[in-house]
């Protein structure tokens, strides 16, 4: 538990205790979830000053990272990685199943774009496949976003914020039928995109401000067009508020935090992650490392910080399949994320301190009292000699079961 001050209460924390009899106040029990700001005014109204709210393991990894120093947390591993070092030919099954999933993607937005009839049960498919591959395993969809091509660009960056999407829902503890519809939510997020002019659309340089405000206007027209279609409501917050932000300064409605739903606080992170490391005709995407410290400082303005915080666990800060280099020298490839504290994953072992190969050692860094390394920084690859072994660990390490 964790005692707190009402002011300080945040929706979907879970509350276990108040600070007063619950004779003395309008609450029958005293075991809740905050929903909504509603249940944060009665607590004031009912003149609580404190509550203690349910504090777990991830959030106390949270403020491990965050706590005082979370600058030069990430600002230790911001250091460009000229690639995403991740084998995607050693994770097979996930690979077929994004890249074919994508050409699915791919065939109903440009159908949008034409007019030709709307495929909602192609759209249910790849949501469905994503929902399950995420109950068995959050992150081995999210592993393998970095196959990205600008000229594929809108087709797969919708596809990566329906993963990311799912992933952090499933982190937040959602339900397995609120992980598929919030897959096939960001599936859709930006079908407005395809109701705005072509060349406003793929411009390369910066748009006008009335280009922009066109533009904008993509949110509104997604969100009509699949109401127009049939999709369920509730299956587009998504779409009409992952542009809105923390502050109140999105768009279309200027909404603020208490006012955006749990999807488009989601959408908000997902959304402005893909973008910004994703290579465009017209720039290069930012390194993970480097966005993740970006965005950190856009928490609480643009974006959800308890929401950040869950989507930091689940990329993590070194992403799968980097070389890196230990305090003692070694040199070793990251094998496994450990969601509950990002800057400890488990890392393969293949070089000792001199430079010469040795038996693969599989060190899980969470485990602090057994392991005493730690991940000094991200290698370039390019000169060295990584075992195809370490890939086949890494494969039987993330495979889909």
């Amino acid at each position: 538990m964790k005692k707190v001050s009402v002011v300080d209460l945040k929706i979907g924390d879970k509350v276990v205790k108040l600070d007063k009899n619950w004779l003395d106040t309008g609450f029958f029990s005293h075991h809740f979830l905050i929903k909504d700001q509603s249940v944060i005014d009665k607590l004031k109204h009912n003149n609580v000053d404190y509550v203690y709210i349910e504090y777990s393991e991830e959030e106390e990894s949270i403020k491990e990272l965050y706590s005082g120093n979370a600058e030069s947390v990430i600002n230790r591993h911001r250091e460009e990685i000229k690639k995403n070092y991740i084998n995607l030919d050693e994770v097979k099954n996930a690979k077929v199943i994004y890249t074919e999933s994508v050409k699915v993607v791919k065939s109903f937005m440009e159908d949008i774009r034409t007019g030709a009839m709307f495929k909602d049960g192609a759209v249910k498919a790849v949501a469905s496949n994503i929902a399950e591959i995420t109950m068995k395993n959050k992150g081995v969809l999210a592993s393998v976003t970095k196959l990205k091509h600008y000229d594929n660009y809108t087709f797969q960056h919708s596809m990566n914020v329906g993963i990311f999407a799912s992933s952090l829902a499933a982190h937040l503890g959602m339900s397995h039928r609120d992980i598929e519809r919030i897959a096939k939510a960001g599936l859709l997020h930006d079908v407005g995109k395809m109701l705005v002019p072509q060349e406003i659309l793929n411009k390369p340089g910066k748009l006008t401000e009335e280009e922009f405000r066109i533009m904008k206007n993509h949110v509104q027209l997604g969100y009509d067009f699949l109401l127009d279609n049939g999709v369920p409501e509730d299956m587009l917050n998504l779409t009409l508020q992952h542009h809105e932000r923390h502050d109140g300064s999105g768009y279309p409605n200027g909404l603020k935090d208490e006012e955006i739903s749990i999807e488009g606080k989601i959408g908000a992170v997902v959304d402005i992650y893909d973008a910004i490391t994703s290579d465009r005709c017209y720039h290069k995407g930012m390194e993970a490392a480097q966005a993740l410290r970006l965005m950190f400082k856009w928490t609480d303005s643009h974006i959800n910080r308890k929401v950040f915080d869950f989507f930091v666990m689940n990329v993590g800060i070194y992403p799968v399949g980097s070389l890196v280099l230990m305090d003692t020298n070694e040199l070793g490839v990251i094998g496994k994320i450990n969601h509950n504290k990002p800057t400890n994953p488990t890392v393969l072992i293949f070089s000792d301190k001199m430079g010469r190969e040795k038996p693969i050692q599989i060190v899980d860094l969470s485990v602090s009292a057994i392991n005493k390394r730690k991940i000094l920084g991200p290698v370039n690859p390019a000169d060295i000699k990584i075992p195809s072994k370490v890939y086949a660990y890494i494969e039987k390490m993330n495979e889909i079961k």
